[in-house]
């Protein structure tokens, strides 16, 4: 991928710390994935095999709550979600609904665990950087209570 493709995802939380050869480098492991509105990227119950950038679009995740699904989030450009499966082997704990058009980075988490397991350098900085966004995650979620 050519520099100014991998600048643009500098901002990627997932890729915080790293050098744009290394965003790069990462990039080159996803594949581009294009949904339309409606379509389910994540289902809630299902084991992880990928997660994902949202390259362009816009995205719902929904926890259904018996007859009344909740919008818990909704992602745009630059978001990314399902990275959890990276580390943690649980199933999904909420769809992800495309709201429009949208184009995805698709990551196989098999993938990244083989690199893990190779000593990759730049895939153990990224979950580092994963670890930093979880902890924020569970600090804000952890002030909503308290608030």
């Amino acid at each position: 991928m050519d520099a100014p493709r991998y600048e643009r995802y500098s901002s990627v939380p997932l890729f915080e710390g790293l050098q744009p050869e290394e965003i790069g480098a990462l990039l080159g492991y996803s594949e581009e994935m294009i949904v339309e509105a409606g379509d389910v990227v994540i289902l809630e119950g299902e084991i992880p095999g990928h997660f994902f950038i949202v390259a362009e679009g816009t995205l719902d995740v929904i926890k259904s709550d018996g007859e009344n699904p909740q919008v818990l989030a909704r992602l745009s450009d630059l978001s990314s979600f399902g990275e959890m499966g990276v580390v943690y082997d649980h199933r999904h704990t909420a769809t992800v609904v495309a709201v429009s058009r949208s184009r995805l980075r698709a990551f196989s988490i098999a993938k990244f665990r083989e690199l893990l397991e190779m000593q990759d350098r730049t895939v153990f900085k990224m979950v580092l950087a994963l670890a930093r966004l979880i902890a924020k995650r569970l600090q804000s979620s952890d002030q909503r209570r308290v608030s």
